[in-house]
Parts: structure tokens; sequence; C-alpha cells
């Protein structure tokens, strides 16, 4: 872009800026849409081959590209919620970069449709596990259920005594509670600890074991269970049995979308209007918007933590962890600012914010994602310590499985990747103050952080793969989120030019 081009881009009518991407820049006005746009199309394509190919890896794969566009809205959310709550001046000049991601709530929920689809038709199979459970408590009752499974104290599992000695097809004695069954009532559910999620233990049509276990990558875990482990999985998964029903399941689920769309229009919407307010007009509705925020806190807080609870941790049905959303939103809180950055400072070096955002801002901003970065790491290992420390099977099984099965390298380049490389890179004052290397830092923060989507899904499909079906998932549901927000942006002012206390934050400056 030419000197006289960034001149033009800079000022409007009277010398004022206009705070958009000038038609001139082909680059931000056509080509970045155009390009997502077309990934969206590749991964599309990828994505048909992999669900004829394979339905069942392509179900988790798909769920890893939807969660990884999902952090993005939640990420925009929060700051809008967080930015509007507080009242700050200081980073309201990268509040517009937030409020488009948080309005992508509507595409989200388009993107949830094929994984909703899957799900109830039974093509995908991640939550068979649960469903399968819901499905026999459905048909046998509570006492039906504690009464088969009352023999954890006596040896044979007297719920399983008229299976005991029964001869198969192959002339052999079958094991006691269906050990080595392949599909039976209960069969699956009988190889728990270590292994996979109860339903995942057993082998798929093709001989294939669907999950790592822990005698290392592509191992099966044929070791038998002892009564009381058997009991005691069914104990837990019992307990959760009419909260994984599909039918609430899927409630939720809408219930969810509605609260984000709510949200993320609501913030989106009304900062529009104060583009082209009145000034007492701009004050009531900043009023508004900050006056809401309370509640809207406490709305996404919880609907995020349930989505996470729903649609990740109950891969592993039997696995609870009560910090998992916390988690889930550290890392959220590490991607829209790790976005604004990359973003912002793009659209800074053209020219086209003017000063609106310069040196100072992205210094907070990196000030803030090297807080979420610890934070995260903070979350992170308090939930690994203690299922360490306490040592219960039900929960150390989600780790194991993340250390076996090829999976150890993916688990210590998510933690080196996402804290201790990038915090002695992002420590220092220096680097936050040089754009370019600021700007790397937060690009390589976003890529870990997808890194760390894709560590919380696959580990539960089996050995450690990487392949065209994740990739092209991948690409799909970032591909439209970034075509609908490129397109966005160049379609508003990139700066909420209307909120009242911008004059503040156009004239934001470190004290120190």
């Amino acid at each position: 872009m030419s000197a006289d081009d960034k001149k033009k881009a800079k000022k409007g009518k009277g010398g004022r800026p206009t705070y958009r991407i000038p038609e001139s820049d082909g680059m931000w006005s056509e080509t970045t849409w155009k390009a997502s746009a077309l990934l969206a199309a590749i991964g599309g394509a990828l994505c048909i081959l992999g669900f004829l190919d394979d339905p069942e890896r392509f179900g988790y794969s798909y769920l890893f590209g939807f969660f990884s566009v999902a952090t993005l809205v939640f990420g925009g959310l929060f700051l809008c919620i967080a930015m509007h709550f507080t009242a700050g001046h200081w980073g309201i000049t990268a509040r517009r970069i937030a409020e488009i991601a948080g309005s992508a709530a509507p595409l989200l929920a388009v993107l949830f449709i094929p994984l909703a689809f899957g799900v109830f038709s039974d093509k995908f199979t991640m939550y068979d596990e649960w469903r399968d459970a819901y499905e026999h408590h459905a048909h046998h009752g509570h006492g039906d259920h504690d009464e088969h499974h009352e023999g954890d104290e006596h040896e044979g599992h007297e719920g399983h005594e008229g299976h005991e000695g029964h001869e198969g097809e192959d002339g052999h004695e079958d094991h006691e509670g269906h050990e080595e069954g392949d599909g039976e009532e209960h069969g699956s559910n009988e190889s728990w600890l270590f292994g996979s999620g109860v339903a995942h233990a057993q082998p798929s049509d093709d001989g294939r074991p669907r999950a790592p276990v822990t005698g290392g990558a592509g191992a099966h875990d044929e070791s038998p269970r002892t009564s009381q482990e058997i009991a005691a999985h069914h104990h837990v998964l019992s307990a959760k049995v009419a909260y994984l029903s599909p039918t609430f399941w899927g409630g939720r689920a809408v219930f969810y979308f509605i609260v984000w769309i709510l949200l993320g229009m609501f913030y989106w919407r009304n900062s529009l209007a104060m583009d082209v307010a009145k000034d007492d007009e701009r004050i009531e509705l900043a009023n508004k918007l900050k006056g809401r925020s309370a509640l809207a806190a406490i709305a996404f807080g919880l609907t995020l933590t349930f989505a996470a609870f729903d649609w990740l941790m109950s891969l592993e049905p039997t696995w609870y962890s009560t910090i998992f959303g916390v988690v889930v939103f550290a890392g959220s809180a590490c991607s829209i600012l790790a976005l604004c950055c990359v973003v912002g400072i793009s659209l800074y070096q053209r020219g086209h914010v003017h000063e609106a955002l310069n040196t100072e801002h992205f210094h907070d901003l990196g000030k803030l994602l090297f807080g979420f970065m610890c934070f995260w790491a903070y979350v992170s290992f308090s939930q690994w310590m203690l299922i360490w420390y306490a040592g219960i099977p039900e929960e150390a099984v989600w780790f194991h499985k993340r250390w076996y099965g090829g999976w150890v390298f993916w688990s210590l380049f998510v933690g080196f990747g996402h804290f201790v490389l990038p915090f002695y890179f992002l420590m220092s004052r220096v680097i936050k103050r040089n754009l370019p290397l600021m700007r790397f830092g937060a690009l390589w923060l976003l890529v870990v952080h997808f890194a760390d989507v894709y560590w919380f899904v696959l580990p539960q499909y089996g050995a450690f793969s990487l392949n065209h079906i994740d990739i092209g998932a991948l690409l799909f549901c970032l591909g439209l989120f970034f075509t609908y927000f490129f397109l966005t942006l160049k379609k508003h002012p990139l700066i909420p030019i209307g909120d009242p206390r911008l004059s503040r934050a156009l004239h934001h400056h470190q004290s120190y």
C-alpha cells in the first residue's frame, strides 16, 4: 500500500479518520475473506471424503473443528462483557474485533447442526457410551440395574450367574460378566479402567481398538476387571444417566445457543447503534450495556461451563472435573486476545486504524494475554495435580489416554508450547512493544490453542494419527468463521467510533 493510499485511508471528510478498510487495499477488502472461503471449501471437500471413508473418525474431527470456533466466539463474548462491565477505556479501540467474534454465535449454531445430526442419527459414535447407558437405564430401570450389579460383594458377580458356564457358538465358555462380549448387554461396560471409556474399549468391526490403552501405542487392554471396579464404574455412570439423556443433551444445546446468540447480538447491535447515535443517546446505550453486563457474565459463565461438560467432558462419561469449564474459559480468553493482537497489529501497520490502536494498546493487550496464558497453565496444572494426587481411576483414565498411544509428544507440545516457551518470550516488555514480535507470539499462542482443543477431543478416539479428516474439519469450520469475520470487518468501522469514552482510549498512554 502506497503512502498516498495510507493517507486516504486515515482521513475522511473534514480531515477526520474514517477507521475503515479502503477498497484500495485489496488484501484486506477482498483477499482475506476470499482466501478464508477457499479454505472452507477445501475443508468441506475433505470433510465429505472423511465422512464417506470413516464416519466414526469424522465425528471426532468435526467436534474438534467446531469447538475450535466455539472458543473464539466464547472469547469474543467474554471480552465484550468484561470491557463493558469494568467500564475501562484503554481497550475500547480493540473491542470491535471481539464484538465481531462474539456476533458469530448464529454461525456457531449452524456449524452445530452436522454434529447434532451425526449424534442423533448414530453416525457419530463419540457419545455412544452414555447413550447406551441411558437406553439400558430406560429399558430396565434403577432397580434392575442395581440388582444386576450388586455382586460387587461376591466373587463371580451374582447378577450374571445366569451366564456363568454358558457356552458360546465357538464352544468356549464365556467369561463371567461378558468380559469378552461383543455387543451383549453390559458387555461393553466391563473393561473401563485405564483403557478407554467403557464403550470404546471394544474393538470396531475391523478389529481395530477404538482408544489408546496402558500398553502403549496400538495395544488393546484385555486385563480382567474385578467386580468392585465394574460396580464402581456403573455407579458413576448410572448417577449421570438422567443428565446425559439424549433429549436433555440436545435441549441444553439449544438453550446455550439461544443465550450466546442473544448476548452476541445485544453487544454487537448496540455497539453499531452507538456509532450513529447522538451524544445523549450514546451515553444511554453505554449505560445500558454496562448495566446488563453482570447478568450477562453469569449467563455466559454458566453456559460455557456446561457446554464444555456436555460436548467435551462427556466424551469420557465417568470422568469428572469441576475445574474443566475454567480450563476451557482460560483457553478461550487466550484465543480472542491473541486474535485481537494479530488482526489489530496488521490493521495498524497498514494505517487503517490511524493511532486508535498503537503500541500502548498492544502492550496492554500483550500483558493481558500473558496473564491469561499463565492462568491457563495454573488451572490446567491444578486439574492434573489434584487428579494425580487422588489416584481415583475414573479420573486418571482421562489423562492416561493422553499419555499412551502416541499422545505423549502432543501432550508435551501443548504444555511447552502453550506456556513454557511463550512465557519466556512474552514476559519481556521489549517483546510486547515490538509489534512484529508481539504478533508472532500471539499467532503462536493461537495455533497452540487449537492444538490444545485437539488434545481435548481426539485421544478419546484412539492412538495418535493426525490426518486429512482432522485438517479438513478445522479448515472448514475456521474458514467459515473467518469468512464471516473479514466480511463483517470490512463493512463497518474498525473501532467503536460512537463510544462515549473513545476520546480517552485515543489518548491512552502508559504512565511509565
